[in-house]
């Protein structure tokens, strides 16, 4: 087998803000993380844990890309599986996970708010509305010859964006958080890991649960759905956080569905391409 499945399941510990748009001064949040973050934040913390690798983002990012694969994580009020998708309810979804603060940048010479800077931010919760714990469920798949310590890692991430301010931090259950399973905990839904690249099947009519690279194979069977571009800020070097923008990805959005069954390559950084 090539690979190894884990069901991962992470302790939101404080707001999370996952960049995705701007309306007017409003600064929403995607409502789930996806691989490209998860991504970026294990690459950072692992370059600095392993001291030999002097910061090498690029290395470390390459390692990343080669022997780990991700789903995307999603918030849930259970530790051990994902309880509602944003697309299924999505009243329920916003009302039960998603909050908001308003902020303003300050002018310190006129010791007053800087004009036009008041902005709203959304925002995952670490506590539903219900007063509940958040976690966030996703999966993470191994390489047989990895070598990184991915799993050291977990509890020390920081997640998305504002974190200068404390957002975005997690925990992790250590008897618990991390665990090898068989397959993914979504009916429908089938992972292949004798492959070269995990393969996840999916029956007709089941959701995507990550972005899926549009082509001409599946593009006519979509049923539902949205195609957005994907793109990211990379860090190549500990002086330049984030000054590399990726090339972008033409993709259908998680929550898309097609009218047959579908087999999916799950590539670098969490994102789906058909399977020929």
């Amino acid at each position: 087998m090539c690979w190894k499945l884990y069901r991962v399941s992470l302790k939101l510990l404080s707001p999370m803000h996952i960049g995705w748009r701007n309306i007017g001064n409003l600064q929403q949040t995607r409502y789930y993380i996806p691989g490209r973050t998860l991504w970026g934040a294990l690459t950072a913390r692992i370059a600095r844990d392993e001291k030999e690798r002097d910061f090498d983002y690029k290395d470390v990012g390459s390692e990343v890309d080669k022997y780990l694969r991700f789903t995307y994580f999603y918030p849930s009020d259970s530790e051990k599986k994902i309880t509602l998708f944003p697309w299924e309810e999505r009243d329920k979804f916003e009302w039960k996970y998603i909050g908001s603060t308003v902020n303003t940048a300050l002018d310190t010479c006129a010791k007053k708010a800087d004009e036009g800077s008041l902005h709203e931010t959304e925002y995952i919760a670490p506590k539903t509305r219900d007063r509940e714990q958040v976690y966030l469920i996703g999966y993470v798949f191994e390489h047989k010859d990895c070598r990184l310590k991915w799993k050291a890692a977990l509890p020390k991430l920081q997640i998305g964006g504002e974190r200068t301010y404390g957002l975005g931090r997690v925990g992790i259950d250590e008897s618990k958080g991390c665990s090898q399973v068989a397959q993914i905990d979504l009916d429908g839904y089938d992972i292949e890991l004798d492959e070269e690249f995990p393969v996840i099947k999916l029956s007709a009519s089941r959701s995507v649960v990550s972005h899926a690279l549009a082509d001409n194979q599946i593009d006519s069977f979509a049923s539902s759905g949205n195609i957005e571009p994907l793109i990211g800020l990379e860090t190549t070097r500990e002086e330049r956080f984030g000054a590399e923008i990726s090339a972008a990805q033409i993709c259908w959005t998680p929550g898309t569905k097609f009218s047959n069954d579908h087999t999916f390559v799950i590539g670098e950084k969490g994102i789906w391409k058909s399977k020929s």
